[in-house]
């Protein structure tokens, strides 16, 4: 096979581990919506969505595995030549912000959303502090993913 047609299949194989992870990042977000909703009525089928949403992070995972896997194989094809370009700086850079902002902001309020409801006593300010902070988390990194496929697209320089 030509290295060309190879690095058309990394490209394809890139962009489908940014759409899992952008697509499991946004379903994560209408589902932690939801799980809000159906808490104030019925905590217990609210237990239900929690279920589903630790089910996301294996999409995540393997998403992110796709988008490391195959950016790097470009960058050996292109032997770095987009590494010197400013957009791909910044989407690097971006890169790196969603991976601390996942594993130090959302995964921390994630624990401590899990604490509580583990219990049987529910601390209502907590609970708002926590949703508080898992929507700003999610806005984020939407917002990082949207910033990434722009850059993406036009490649400023």
């Amino acid at each position: 096979m030509a290295t060309h047609t190879i690095y058309q299949l990394a490209l394809i194989t890139h962009l489908t581990g940014l759409t899992m992870v952008a697509g499991a990042t946004l379903v994560d977000y209408i589902l932690t919506r939801q799980f809000w909703r159906q808490h104030a009525i019925d905590k217990s089928n609210s237990l239900a969505i929690r279920s589903v949403l630790a089910k996301l992070q294996i999409l995540f995972g393997i998403g992110f595995l796709l988008l490391i896997f195959s950016g790097v194989y470009m960058m050996y094809v292109t032997q770095g030549a987009y590494g010197e370009q400013v957009w791909f700086r910044i989407k690097f850079g971006l890169i790196l912000l969603i991976i601390a902002n996942g594993i130090f902001f959302g995964r921390k309020q994630a624990s401590r959303l899990k604490k509580i409801l583990s219990t049987s006593e529910s601390d209502n300010d907590a609970l708002l502090k926590i949703k508080s902070n898992l929507n700003r988390f999610h806005i984020s990194q939407l917002m990082f993913f949207l910033t990434i496929l722009t850059l993406s697209v036009f490649k400023f320089n």
